[in-house]
């Protein structure tokens, strides 16, 4: 599935008025150290120099976007439970 399809899902524990409107594989490149965040869905803890998986939420028709709705996954595989849904196939 391409990333762009999560586009429009609401993630668990938030109401439907909050959607995806952006998932993309990311890294962070920093030159005073390390920069490190916890996976929104399992918690484990990332190094974001590493490849990982950045969702933006949206709230609302008019699709505002808060600094504080950008939230660090492993993988697609966590993307997929943080939404509920199962394994494709």
């Amino acid at each position: 599935m391409a990333l762009s399809d999560y586009a429009g899902r609401t993630p668990r524990g938030y109401d439907g008025d909050t959607t995806i409107g952006r998932v993309a594989r990311h890294h962070r490149w920093g030159i005073g150290g390390e920069t490190r965040g916890d996976c929104v869905n399992c918690g484990t803890e990332l190094r974001l120099h590493e490849r990982h998986l950045l969702v933006t939420l949206v709230t609302g028709a008019s699709g505002e976007t808060d600094p504080g709705d950008r939230h660090h996954l492993c993988d697609e595989r966590c993307l997929r439970e943080w939404l509920g849904e199962s394994e494709p196939g």
